[in-house]
């Protein structure tokens, strides 16, 4: 099977930070606030064969999902078909998004959060999140489905670092972080013609 592959870098333009579920063992007798005040780098995403940050390839996917989503463009030709199904079977991600960050170079940022989780649930706790307020990414992925183009995917890729972002308190979920542009991208286009 033949098919195109991006080599691509993004750019920060709001900060980075992550809340990854970690399930680091509580100390005997320690409160959740000393427990978090403890583990706050756990929340991040890490490679274990080169200890830096990464962007998992699941998240970054979903982000070219959702942006492909929301603008709501139809591919021509194919009636109100978008490009949503597209942008979900035809890309395959080689390997997680690389940032080169180092955790202990992370910030604590401390946010007033809910409790449970839950937006506007009640009760409010304070949490302890890691955050970069400079940060760039390169990652490979390869283009399956022919009917992506370079132009597509870029398009989409700049809607996702405009509108969607990535991580913890992104703007899909009415935040500020994860925002980014599309540096570069180099395409290796291996559609084939067709008669």
């Amino acid at each position: 099977m033949k098919f195109s592959s991006a080599t691509v870098t993004i750019t920060g333009l709001s900060p980075l930070s992550q809340s990854r579920q970690h399930d680091d063992a509580k100390l005997q007798g320690e409160s959740h606030e000393d427990y978090d005040k403890r583990t706050w780098r756990s929340k991040l995403n890490i490679d274990r064969s080169t200890g830096l940050v990464i962007i998992p390839a699941h998240g970054m996917h979903q982000a070219m999902i959702a942006a492909a989503k929301y603008s709501g463009e139809q591919i021509p030709g194919q009636g109100k078909k978008t490009w949503t199904a597209k942008f979900t079977t035809g890309l395959s991600f080689v390997g997680n998004v690389e940032t080169g960050l180092r955790p202990d170079a992370a910030i604590e940022t401390v946010v007033s959060c809910n409790a449970d989780g839950v937006r506007g649930s009640g009760k409010r706790v304070m949490r302890r999140f890691p955050i970069y307020y400079q940060w760039s990414a390169t990652f490979e992925v390869m283009i399956l489905d022919p009917i992506i183009t370079e132009a597509q995917f870029h398009k989409t890729l700049e809607m996702a670092g405009m509108f969607i972002g990535i991580g913890r308190f992104r703007p899909e979920k009415g935040g500020t972080n994860g925002r980014f542009k599309v540096s570069k991208i180099v395409w290796q286009d291996n559609r084939q013609m067709v008669a």
